[in-house]
């Protein structure tokens, strides 16, 4: 199409320049019509946009004096551009800058959703952002079918959005906020997860709201996630509600890893659980802080996580690990000493914490595997290190995935003060209950280093430092560190 200037008489006043649009669209009559329509309107002080719906454009002879060039979307006299294609925008503004986002302008596999957006835009740029998450990520998914190796990028603007969940994202898609203070996202079906995960997807810089019991704000489908083998990756998120739960690892829906991995998730469920790990599930949390939960982390029928530089503040109950998965596998018990045992008829090699249940009867007894020898004959040598409480059976026994919480440098801030903010700290009434920070039920255990509010350092139930006394206590010993020293600082004077 060609563009001409108007003469100066044509202008109207206030304006700095107007285009008048003389044009044949090639194979578009109807935005043909659209462009004349436009240039006929004399609207100058706005941009006008012309969106290409369903041809190529070609655009000739550019004759308009005083229009600039950059970055090859704007063009001088005599200069053409061809080939926008369908999809794209070509912009015409006040001043008489042409600009089109269809060369360089758009990056692939990368979409935007804003308060401002519309979801019959295509979301590839700002200026044509989606309304919804929901529909951005129906895009996003259409992506990665037709690329299932790829990734495609969805950023999410300043906005308090409601969506219809649960939003499901295939593998391979990522959600970036601007930033958790300034993305909320609340769901529509308050009873439903807020998100489904599956292989290598990526969300941060969003506060999940209103989400409540039994929906987690991640999750993996109800339908299955598929093979995990790069896990889900949740980052500098919050979630914020009552009854729900920031996260739920429920292994039954995935096989691989079965995993999830966060960092710096912040959990102020005020009743609702932290993190939530059921049937084998698995967990890496680095920096995850839980506030007035009714449980921080809790790992059941097998789950297991590891906790690194994380905290439980306030709420009823801090780590909980209960019970155990399905049977995994079955031997012989044909020997055993204080602290090994010998395990005949086995199809596989015992793996480190695989739980082995004992029995005498009448009463039973969880070991951990802590080591084992390779099978010889289907015999394999187990070594633990916890006492035998029973003198077990020998003939045949059971091994199973246990519920197994690691933590190491964790915080227990007033747990066990409640999960209501406004009567849980100490100056509103609240009372720690020290036996809340660690529970195991059924089996399970929490293995952990910790420090309370009162700057006592636990290692496990067996070994307390008692920061305000100077104390080591201990199951075999209780001696104060002046006793212990004291012969040290003797025999160096002497």
């Amino acid at each position: 199409m060609a563009i001409t200037k108007l003469p100066a008489s044509a202008i109207p006043d206030g304006a700095i320049s107007i285009l008048k649009l003389d044009a044949t669209i090639r194979s578009d009559v109807q935005a043909a019509n659209a462009a004349l329509a436009i240039a006929n309107s004399a609207v100058a002080l706005a941009t006008v946009v012309l969106n290409v719906s369903n041809a190529k454009v070609n655009v000739d002879d550019l004759t308009t004096d005083n229009v600039a060039e950059s970055s090859n979307l704007y063009f001088t006299n005599s200069r053409s551009i061809s080939a926008f294609t369908a999809g794209n925008n070509i912009t015409i503004a006040a001043n008489g800058l042409i600009s089109s986002n269809a060369s360089g302008g758009v990056a692939q596999n990368v979409l935007y959703v804003s308060k401002s957006g519309n979801d019959q835009n295509s979301g590839t740029d700002l200026s044509s952002a989606k309304l919804t998450i929901q529909s951005a990520v129906v895009a996003a998914n259409q992506l990665q079918a037709s690329n299932p190796s790829g990734m495609t990028v969805i950023f999410i603007k300043a906005g308090d959005y409601t969506e219809n969940n649960p939003i499901s994202l295939n593998a391979g898609v990522s959600i970036v906020g601007d930033n958790l203070r300034s993305v909320n996202v609340r769901p529509a079906n308050t009873t439903s997860d807020i998100f489904w995960v599956r292989n290598r997807c990526y969300i941060t810089g969003l506060t999940f709201r209103d989400h409540l019991s039994p929906a987690a704000a991640i999750a993996f489908p109800s339908s299955g996630a598929g093979f995990i083998s790069t896990s889900p990756y949740i980052q500098n998120c919050s979630s914020i509600t009552t009854t729900g739960a920031g996260m739920g690892v429920d292994g039954n829906l995935a096989s691989g890893l079965k995993s999830m991995v966060l960092d710096s998730y912040t959990q102020f469920n005020q009743g609702g659980l932290g993190i939530h790990i059921t049937n084998q599930g698995y967990a890496q949390l680095v920096s995850i802080f839980t506030i007035c939960c009714s449980t921080g982390i809790k790992c059941e029928n097998g789950g297991t996580c590891s906790v690194t530089n994380s905290n439980c503040s306030f709420g009823t109950y801090g780590l909980w690990a209960d019970g155990i998965g399905s049977s995994l596998y079955s031997g012989t018990l044909d020997s055993y000493t204080r602290s090994t045992i010998n395990v005949g008829n086995l199809i596989t090699r015992p793996a480190v914490n695989d739980a082995i249940l004992l029995s005498d009867g009448v009463n039973s007894q969880y070991i951990l595997v802590r080591s084992s020898t390779a099978l010889v004959s289907n015999t394999s040598t187990i070594t633990f290190s916890e006492n035998l409480n029973i003198i077990p059976n020998l003939g045949n026994v059971d091994f199973y995935p246990i519920s197994l919480i690691s933590a190491s440098g964790h915080t227990f801030e007033y747990v066990g003060t409640g999960t209501s903010i406004l009567t849980a700290t100490p100056r509103l009434g609240g009372v720690p209950i020290q036996e809340n920070e660690i529970r195991e039920t059924n089996g399970g255990r929490v293995n952990y280093t910790s420090t309370d509010q009162f700057g006592d350092f636990r290692v496990g139930d067996g070994l307390i430092i008692n920061e305000e006394a100077g104390i080591i206590q201990g199951t075999i010993f209780d001696r104060s560190l002046f006793a212990i020293m004291t012969p040290y600082i003797l025999a160096l004077e002497g």
